[in-house]
Protein backbone atom coordinates (compact mmCIF):
# COMPACT_ATOMS: atom_id res chain seq x y z
CA UNK A 1 0.00 0.00 0.00
CA UNK A 2 1.13 3.59 -0.94
CA UNK A 3 -0.12 6.71 0.35
CA UNK A 4 1.28 10.48 -0.20
CA UNK A 5 1.85 12.72 2.48
CA UNK A 6 2.74 16.18 2.06
CA UNK A 7 4.31 15.04 -1.90
CA UNK A 8 6.12 12.10 0.01
CA UNK A 9 5.22 8.68 -1.27
CA UNK A 10 4.70 6.57 2.29
CA UNK A 11 5.27 2.62 2.32
CA UNK A 12 2.63 0.79 4.64
CA UNK A 13 2.74 -2.74 5.06
CA UNK A 14 0.38 -4.78 6.99
CA UNK A 15 2.13 -8.12 9.03
CA UNK A 16 -0.60 -10.99 8.00
CA UNK A 17 -1.51 -13.21 11.19
CA UNK A 18 -1.86 -9.71 13.64
CA UNK A 19 -3.18 -7.03 10.88
CA UNK A 20 -0.67 -4.39 12.24
CA UNK A 21 0.00 -2.05 9.90
CA UNK A 22 3.65 -0.51 10.10
CA UNK A 23 4.05 2.48 8.00
CA UNK A 24 7.65 4.72 6.92
CA UNK A 25 7.70 7.57 8.97
CA UNK A 26 5.30 5.88 11.77
CA UNK A 27 6.43 5.72 15.39
CA UNK A 28 7.13 2.32 16.93
CA UNK A 29 8.42 1.52 20.75
CA UNK A 30 11.87 -0.19 20.82
CA UNK A 31 11.27 -4.06 22.60
CA UNK A 32 14.42 -4.15 24.74
CA UNK A 33 17.21 -2.42 26.12
CA UNK A 34 20.12 -1.46 23.66
CA UNK A 35 23.14 -0.07 25.99
CA UNK A 36 25.15 0.74 23.01
CA UNK A 37 22.49 3.70 22.05
CA UNK A 38 21.44 4.57 25.59
CA UNK A 39 18.09 3.26 24.60
CA UNK A 40 15.58 1.92 26.82
CA UNK A 41 12.59 -0.78 26.37
CA UNK A 42 9.43 1.49 26.09
CA UNK A 43 11.12 4.35 23.57
CA UNK A 44 9.97 4.99 20.91
CA UNK A 45 11.54 5.25 17.69
CA UNK A 46 10.31 6.48 13.40
CA UNK A 47 10.34 3.95 11.53
CA UNK A 48 12.96 4.76 8.61
CA UNK A 49 11.96 1.66 6.24
CA UNK A 50 9.61 -0.91 6.20
CA UNK A 51 11.19 -4.10 3.92
CA UNK A 52 10.81 -7.52 3.38
CA UNK A 53 7.10 -7.41 3.17
CA UNK A 54 6.48 -5.57 6.43
CA UNK A 55 8.54 -8.91 8.46
CA UNK A 56 11.71 -6.17 8.99
CA UNK A 57 11.83 -2.47 10.23
CA UNK A 58 14.89 -0.11 10.05
CA UNK A 59 14.10 2.32 12.95
CA UNK A 60 15.92 5.31 13.94
CA UNK A 61 16.31 6.06 17.54
CA UNK A 62 17.09 9.71 18.78
CA UNK A 63 17.95 11.01 22.43
CA UNK A 64 15.89 13.38 24.12
CA UNK A 65 16.99 16.18 22.23
CA UNK A 66 16.28 14.90 18.84
CA UNK A 67 19.30 13.94 17.67
CA UNK A 68 19.47 10.92 16.15
CA UNK A 69 21.93 8.30 17.86
CA UNK A 70 21.23 5.64 15.74
CA UNK A 71 19.93 3.00 13.83
CA UNK A 72 18.04 -0.34 14.83
CA UNK A 73 16.84 -3.37 12.98
CA UNK A 74 13.76 -5.04 14.12
CA UNK A 75 12.13 -8.11 13.15
CA UNK A 76 8.20 -8.52 13.27
CA UNK A 77 7.39 -12.03 14.59
CA UNK A 78 4.73 -13.99 13.48
CA UNK A 79 2.87 -13.42 16.74
CA UNK A 80 3.49 -9.62 16.10
CA UNK A 81 5.76 -8.86 18.59
CA UNK A 82 9.21 -7.52 17.40
CA UNK A 83 12.63 -7.98 18.17
CA UNK A 84 16.22 -6.79 17.66
CA UNK A 85 18.26 -7.81 15.13
CA UNK A 86 20.97 -5.29 14.95
CA UNK A 87 21.49 -1.90 16.00
CA UNK A 88 24.04 0.86 14.55
CA UNK A 89 25.40 3.69 16.47
CA UNK A 90 25.60 6.92 14.73
CA UNK A 91 28.93 8.61 15.63
CA UNK A 92 28.28 12.54 16.57
CA UNK A 93 31.92 13.52 16.19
Amino acid sequence: MQRRRSGVTIHAYMTPKTHTTYEELGMVSIPEDIPELGIEAGEMGTIATVYDGGRMLDVEVSSEDGATVGFVDLKVEEDGTLSLVACTPINSH
